[in-house]
């Protein structure tokens, strides 16, 4: 008998961490507020976030929109910069926007996903330098184009009469790239990476800011009654 009861007090030391639950309670507490501050614990809250967003405007409910009720929460200031941000009007960039035709795009899709990117990082001199600009500005380019032709689409689809299945479909495309939007803001403020992957991110947290806040101005205005496309 003397011997299970030092069994079980030697069970209960090692582990047991907390005497009382007040100890544990204020563990636990002090616990959360850490996860809280993590960049593991923003990043939750951002997706977190994201998800609501696009679970406030799924397709559940009416498919008509009310003014009132379905107004989007406002955008990120930061991503409201970025998406802002002007784009460049180099040579390579101007024939990139023009035509697909124009230079090699074969390559390009690749950079449109997120990090980390399976080429290997480029050698450290002035040539590989002028290639990563210059993949930068093609890349600006061949975006800029595909985000006309995608607004010409969108444009079309309204005037069909899609303008409801529109709405909702650019509603919950926000909620997804805001999560992605994020996600690919975190990594690149923790990147250890060479200069050409990590000025390719920034690209593409670029154009994600711009597609979000072109699709949240285009459902603003159908809400208001307005149409985005004229």
């Amino acid at each position: 008998m003397q011997t299970f009861r030092i069994m079980i007090f030697e069970f209960l030391s090692t582990n047991s961490k907390y005497l009382t639950l007040a100890e544990k309670s204020a563990a636990l507490h002090k616990q959360k507020a850490n996860y809280t501050q993590s960049k593991r614990g923003i990043a939750a809250r951002r997706l977190r976030r994201s998800q609501n967003y696009a679970k406030e405007h799924s397709r559940k409910g009416s498919s008509k929109p009310s003014p009132v009720s379905s107004q989007l929460p406002p955008l990120p200031q930061a991503l409201i910069n970025l998406a802002t941000t002007s784009l460049p009007d180099s040579y390579l960039y101007r024939c990139a926007s023009q035509s697909a035709d124009n230079l090699d795009e074969s390559e390009l899709p690749q950079w449109d996903i997120n990090p980390p990117y399976a080429t290997p990082h480029p050698s450290d001199t002035a040539a590989e330098a002028r290639f990563t600009e210059n993949l930068v500005q093609v890349m600006h380019g061949r975006n800029s184009r595909l985000e006309k032709e995608q607004l010409q689409q969108r444009a079309q689809k309204y005037t069909a009469g899609g303008m409801n299945g529109l709405c909702t479909e650019l509603k919950e495309a926000i909620g997804t790239l805001l999560g992605q939007w994020y996600v690919l803001q975190d990594y690149i403020s923790d990147a250890k990476d060479c200069d050409r992957h990590i000025k390719m991110a920034r690209c593409l947290l670029q154009w994600r800011a711009r597609t979000i806040y072109l699709y949240h101005t285009e459902v603003q205005k159908m809400l208001s009654g307005l149409n985005p496309y004229i």
